[in-house]
């Protein structure tokens, strides 16, 4: 077959955990080594290195003109690469398409809890949402819990899913290096939006009293979060240190010198950090929101979303019992192990295959 995979913006300035769920795809797709020809349509020329694979390029777009490309000249370079199927793997697939179409939704928490996003964003992404899984023959899921979601709130879905979950790079994130910060530090890895409930972690964090580790925060800052005058509160009175964005060589250093990754979020679509995170021996943390439980299994330390005291107790008993600690990192190696990148491509791989199989058979 004659795959197309279209990854727009995979260069952008402020990287999500889309973009890098993505980037991991491509990387391992392209290693799978596998006897299908592929097309990338992307502003990303190094990820895929095989000779099998072609890469058209796409710039780096803003919202306006990636607005245009997707709904005006998409299909038509689908149809100009003479494409079997092609993967859209931002949750839009085109109108026209002259093949048919695998999508991918990473979550659809703008329809669970609307409260976290603006009215337009919602009227527009509802209305693409539904089109677009209307138009493709499988729509991927990053999670069960996302599959779930997505058929409750979309009847268009129905039939049409496949849970497949994301993964990590074990090896990379097992050789850590050195830490860029002294610990002891909880750390907090993502975009600070509403919805991530860093406020919550603040809380939680004000209760723990003196001698309890500081918390880094590493990620950029959604402008409408509201969270930069506690931020800012909380680093002058040493109880925060805020890195921004940190670089893929210094992330599994930061994982590896934490006490835990905290991470309470109150929807997930999969959660990457609490895997990282895991796969670096670092304690996790988390809420038993959304998908977080999939991505934790059974090696987390869990606690109901919003709870802010028993956050905070979550904190305590790991930051003060060395023992549980090490059973948390044991338990966290062994559940990353368990999701890697490979066998996420070969997952998608098989979606591929099944919808090729299915195509010559009506043909046929």
């Amino acid at each position: 077959m004659r795959i197309g995979i279209y990854a727009p913006n995979l260069r952008t300035s402020a990287p999500t955990g889309v973009e890098r769920a993505v980037e991991e795809l491509l990387r391992a797709l392209a290693a799978l080594g596998s006897g299908h020809d592929f097309v990338l349509l992307s502003d990303a020329a190094d990820l895929a290195r095989s000779p099998r694979w072609r890469h058209v390029p796409v710039p780096s777009m803003g919202w306006l003109r990636r607005l245009r490309y997707d709904h005006r000249l998409l299909a038509r370079a689908a149809a100009e690469e003479r494409l079997d199927l092609l993967h859209c793997t931002k949750s839009f697939v085109p109108e026209g398409l002259a093949c048919p179409a695998v999508v991918t939704v990473y979550d659809v928490i703008f329809l669970k809890r609307p409260e976290f996003y603006p009215w337009w964003w919602r009227g527009y992404w509802r209305r693409a949402l539904e089109r677009s899984v209307a138009r493709a023959r499988t729509v991927v899921c990053i999670s069960e819990t996302t599959a779930r979601d997505l058929e409750d709130a979309v009847p268009a879905a129905r039939g049409k899913t496949a849970a497949v979950p994301c993964g990590v790079d074990a090896r990379r994130f097992a050789e850590p290096g050195r830490p860029p910060v002294e610990g002891p530090y909880f750390l907090w890895v993502g975009t600070v939006t509403a919805r991530k409930n860093l406020d919550g972690l603040l809380d939680a964090l004000g209760t723990l009293g003196e001698g309890a580790p500081p918390l880094v925060v590493a990620g950029g800052v959604d402008p409408h979060a509201g969270h930069g005058r506690r931020l800012e509160a909380a680093a002058a009175a040493g109880k925060l240190r805020f890195l921004r964005r940190v670089g893929d060589a210094e992330l599994p250093g930061l994982y590896a010198g934490a006490t835990a990754l905290v991470y309470p979020s109150l929807y997930e679509g999969f959660g990457l950090p609490v895997l990282e995170a895991m796969a670096s021996g670092c304690p996790v943390i988390a809420s038993r929101a959304g998908a977080i439980p999939e991505a934790a299994g059974e090696a987390g330390l869990l606690v109901e979303p919003g709870d802010r005291a028993a956050l905070a107790q979550a904190m305590r008993r790991v930051a003060g019992e060395p023992e549980l600690r090490r059973e948390l990192a044991r338990r966290g190696r062994a559940r990353a192990a368990e999701l890697s990148w490979a066998r996420t491509a070969e997952r998608t791989l098989e979606v591929y295959e099944r919808l090729g199989r299915h195509e010559t058979a009506a043909r046929a």
